[in-house]
């Protein structure tokens, strides 16, 4: 799994759209379009990276620099 997801640029009236469906749901929504590349990790750095998750209580999506 190479290709991975990054936020989605999106119109005013894209936007809109998905705040509808957002109420008419009653969830959230986040759109992401293709484009990056998950890092591939040495296990030193997952374990850096799951610390820094418990410490923030959030989960990172670490990625390839460009």
């Amino acid at each position: 799994m190479d290709d991975f997801l990054k936020v989605a640029s999106l119109s005013d009236e894209d936007v809109a759209r998905i705040r509808v469906l957002e109420k008419t749901t009653g969830t959230h929504i986040m759109a992401f379009e293709p484009g990056l590349k998950v890092a591939s990790l040495s296990d030193e750095n997952l374990q850096l990276v799951k610390e820094l998750e418990s410490q923030l209580d959030a989960t990172l999506l670490v990625f390839e620099s460009a």
